[in-house]
């Protein structure tokens, strides 16, 4: 109550408070908001009417949630929406009608057996995060202006929830997907993914079936850069196996636009090495491909990065730069005369070594 006299203009809460005063509910200077460890049981909020609140972070220990609708309804030029709710005790639906709105931050980390729903109305979003355990099915009834979107789940065992959030995000610029959890997505993918027409940057991190990859790369015309991380290969399978599926013919995006490449955390993996060798063979507007090593010998690292090296490639003007834990490796390859230049430099933690040829 003080802090509402004093017309602060940024308030972060962190305490397992009872009851929040009444003139919290209408308060005419406060900006930015933060609210975790709130109990979110009292009628009070149904008087909630805050007109300067632009940025709104919420963590939720109860359910339901009608009274975090109902502060988020009582800010009318709210831009910035982080929720996270820690437990869905209802299977109750959610609509996030606010116009709005520019970025919305989703986190649930819901263990239910069922799936509820969750509208999002939002037609002046231009970012959207969703993540925690994807146990709801995704609506997206305006998300019009959307830029850029963030999916980081711990779980993906339900596939049909997947290919349905993603169709939803077909018209974004820029995606980021994760996979944070241990890798247990063998049949995650089945449902074919969506057309991202607009797409131009995408990172894939953590999934198992670098068959997704193709996938992406086939759906996605216009896209720019790619970026991979720490693709795995799946346990307890045959001698050879390999998750890595060529596409059946050269993609657009790699006779047209795709110009860099990373990919970080590399293991050297059967499918991860299919996978350099096809986009080397058949990106003609390749400019730069990234390659950071990990969990390797500086001999298996050195092996592969000639490997590499040795192997035919599409654009004449492909650089390619190749990183380990201790050392790092700089391959060019020439414009003109298809020349190889190579520098090699190794640097490690107490004895300093640099190679030049």
């Amino acid at each position: 109550d003080k802090a509402v006299r004093l017309n602060v203009r940024e308030l972060d809460i962190q305490v397992n408070v009872l009851e929040l005063p009444l003139s919290f509910f209408t308060c005419k200077t406060i900006k930015k908001l933060r609210l975790d460890h709130i109990s979110y049981d009292h009628d009070v909020w149904e008087s909630v009417h805050l007109p300067c609140l632009k940025t709104l972070d919420i963590a939720i220990y109860t359910n339901p949630l009608v009274n975090v609708f109902k502060l988020v309804s009582g800010c009318p030029i709210l831009e910035s929406l982080s929720l996270e709710v820690q437990c869905c005790q209802y299977e109750e639906d959610y609509l996030f009608d606010i116009p709005t709105l520019k970025r919305l931050k989703l986190t649930f980390y819901c263990s239910q057996s069922f799936s509820n729903t969750v509208i999002l109305n939002v037609p002046n979003l231009e970012y959207l995060f969703i993540g925690g355990n994807l146990r709801s099915l995704f609506v997206m009834e305006d998300v019009s202006s959307l830029v850029e979107a963030t999916v980081s789940f711990t779980n993906l065992s339900i596939g049909y929830l997947w290919a349905e959030l993603l169709k939803g995000l077909n018209g974004v610029n820029s995606l980021s997907a994760q996979a944070d959890g241990f890798p247990y997505l063998v049949n995650t993918f089945c449902s074919p993914l969506p057309i991202f027409l607009n797409m131009r940057c995408l990172e894939l991190k953590g999934f198992c079936e670098s068959g997704l990859i193709s996938q992406f790369l086939e759906g996605s015309p216009a896209l720019k850069h790619l970026c991979i991380e720490k693709v795995y290969e799946l346990l307890l399978q045959e001698p050879g196996y390999t998750s890595w599926i060529e596409p059946k013919s050269v993609p657009q995006c790699m006779l047209t636009n795709l110009t860099s490449i990373k990919f970080l955390n590399c293991k050297g993996h059967k499918c991860d090495i299919q996978f350099l060798v096809y986009a080397l063979g058949n990106a003609k507007v390749l400019k730069k491909v990234t390659v950071i090593w990990e969990s390797l010998s500086l001999e298996k690292r050195m092996q592969l990065s000639a490997q590499l090296l040795k192997l035919p490639r599409a654009s004449q003007d492909c650089e390619i730069c190749f990183l380990g834990e201790t050392a790092y490796i700089d391959l060019r390859l020439g414009n003109e005369e298809w020349t190889v230049e190579t520098r090699i430099v190794i640097e490690e933690s107490k004895i300093p070594l640099r190679a030049y040829g």
